[in-house]
């Protein structure tokens, strides 16, 4: 394995780690941020699917965007993105502006999976480096989702929650600086052509979608906050 190979492993394995991590480490400070921040059942609950959404809605559409654009263009805006997602995370004063926050982590999470996948089989062409390398990446990124809540129990006793988001800062930072030189640049000069008007309709239909459901623990079903949602959420045909 040459250094870049190395080099662009590590990246995309803690880049995507990172990401995975983020989805159940939030579960343990949930009762620490409901009284710190004073936040609601549907408030507390957009901490945890503001952040999936957001990353849902957005994976296929940055995939193909980042293989027309330049996966590794794409992979550093995504860790930026996620980065300061996370800092504006742990800087909330209110329930609101940290369910924003966790979205616009997910937003540059969306941004990290497909194009870490993508710079791992560029960077390693021989086919049994490749599925090595690609189960490694596996590997590392289930481990995150299972020690989450541990990772995240941590946190809080030692620091508070606040360090659950502020941990990914560093980090972040870390990887956008090695990233620079470690990660090579490709495209996919095959790529489609992304479908805007698909992608807002999606967004809409999942965002109002998750809004019903979310919406369901506080109010009666025929409540406008949930029948109105859901039923604008039916699909059209």
């Amino acid at each position: 394995m040459s250094a870049h190979q190395r080099a662009t492993l590590t990246v995309t394995c803690v880049g995507f780690f990172m990401v995975l991590l983020d989805v159940s480490i939030v579960n343990t400070p949930l009762p620490s941020i409901q009284r710190n921040l004073h936040a609601s059942l549907s408030e507390l609950q957009w901490v945890v699917d503001g952040y999936t959404l957001a990353f849902a809605v957005l994976l296929l559409t940055w995939g193909s965007l980042a293989d027309r654009v330049g996966r590794k263009r794409f992979f550093q805006a995504g860790m930026a993105v996620f980065t300061l997602g996370s800092l504006l995370c742990g800087l909330a004063t209110s329930p609101g502006l940290l369910d924003a926050a966790r979205a616009l982590q997910g937003a540059g999470g969306a941004a990290l999976a497909p194009t870490s996948l993508a710079l791992l089989a560029t960077a390693f062409p021989e086919p049994k480096a490749k599925i090595q390398a690609i189960a490694l990446w596996a590997a590392i990124s289930g481990l995150a989702l299972g020690i989450g809540p541990t990772v995240g129990g941590l946190l809080v006793d030692g620091w508070g929650w606040r360090a659950v988001f502020f941990v990914n800062v560093p980090v972040g930072i870390a990887c956008l600086v090695f990233g620079v030189r470690a990660l090579g640049e490709s495209k996919d000069p095959a790529a489609r052509r992304v479908d805007v008007p698909g992608q807002l309709l999606s967004i809409a239909w999942l965002g109002a979608l998750t809004y019903g459901f979310i919406e369901r623990g506080s109010h009666p079903w025929g409540a406008p906050q949930v029948a109105g949602r859901s039923w604008s959420a039916r699909p059209c045909c």
